[in-house]
């Protein structure tokens, strides 16, 4: 058996090889056939092995005054079962348990996890979660475990942004531990990161960064490391190129019944495309990175920027994410 497994891992490269090139024609297509991406793209990026391609910055998305940025991450939620807010959650919840970094609520006497199990695993995921973010926080953060949402994209779980943060978890006695301990690596992740990036308001960037910190907890529960997950994606046709997804529609779509698959692609992407810049330029340019500039209100509409790219690393986005398919797809060149 032992004899066999390189043998396997030749043939999963080699397939992976010949996909590659069909891959990166594909996503040329794709840039092309965005239609909010039009205008920025008119003419085909030349997405060989040889070259980087041509510049593309990423538009700004323009929106009716009524829009705010909030409501794609309220989208996660269905809309016919709205989640309570923050401060009635907590109201109707009781302490149970605390260590040094969480505390744990009931909310109505439901505890779907066992205590010294929850006090052992949530102290590692902390200490899994700051340290790959380089980051501690010095209040504890609630956490809240309320029953899985009706509808057909149900949330995993939450974060309020408070004076405390406060995450919610939506988990019952069938839900997965593993499944528990990527949403609690997530969400924190989510803490962590507003804790240290302050300014950030790019949902592309909070989400990747959050599930690229759940890191290994994330691939105990999907089965598989970020990049395997992508490479999986290409060779099954569900790869979504990250250029025209990058304000992750598709991820927060609740009328789609393909939200939630979207949602773990696009997400294991991002997490594994962070990865490739962290690995590559380091992670000091994140900070520039994530000091996005910030929405604005105008004549009706309201703008959301993307971050500035070319500015941090010297490449556009499209630069970047080619770069990253080829590390991924040819890594030995």
């Amino acid at each position: 058996m032992k004899k066999a497994k390189p043998l396997r891992k030749l043939l999963t490269n080699r397939t992976i090889f010949i996909c590659s090139t069909f891959l990166l024609t594909f996503v040329a297509m794709m840039f092309l056939c965005d239609g909010d991406n039009a205008e920025s793209v008119s003419t085909t990026p030349d997405l060989s092995f040889s070259s980087t391609p041509t510049p593309y910055p990423l538009p700004a998305r323009v929106y009716t005054s009524s829009f705010d940025l909030l409501t794609i991450i309220g989208q996660v939620f269905n809309n016919t079962n709205p989640l309570p807010d923050p401060s009635q959650i907590t109201d109707q919840s009781q302490l149970i348990t605390e260590n040094e970094y969480f505390e744990l609520y009931s909310n109505n006497g439901f505890l779907p996890v066992d205590i010294q199990w929850w006090q052992s695993e949530s102290r590692q995921v902390y200490e899994y979660v700051s340290t790959r973010l380089d980051t501690a926080i010095s209040e504890k953060v609630k956490v809240i475990f309320l029953l899985p949402r009706a509808g057909k994209n149900p949330a995993r779980g939450t974060t309020f942004h408070e004076q405390q943060p406060v995450i919610v978890i939506f988990a019952d006695q069938n839900t997965s531990k593993e499944q528990i301990l990527a949403v609690l690596a997530h969400e924190l992740g989510h803490v962590v990161i507003h804790h240290k990036y302050q300014d950030v308001n790019d949902l592309a960037l909070d989400e990747g960064m959050a599930t690229w910190a759940a890191g290994e907890y994330w691939e105990d529960w999907k089965g598989t490391d970020f990049n395997s997950g992508v490479r999986a994606y290409i060779q099954n046709g569900t790869f979504l190129p990250l250029f025209q997804n990058y304000y992750l529609e598709k991820a927060f779509e609740n009328d789609s019944p393909d939200c939630i698959f979207f949602r773990d692609i696009l997400l294991t992407e991002m997490a594994s495309f962070m990865d490739f810049l962290i690995q590559n330029y380091g992670t000091e340019y994140l900070s520039s990175l994530f000091a996005t500039r910030q929405p604005e209100s105008a004549d009706g509409q309201r703008v959301v920027y993307p971050p500035n790219f070319k500015d941090v690393f010297g490449l556009e986005f499209n630069q970047l994410e080619y770069e990253w398919l080829r590390t991924l797809l040819q890594p030995n060149q």
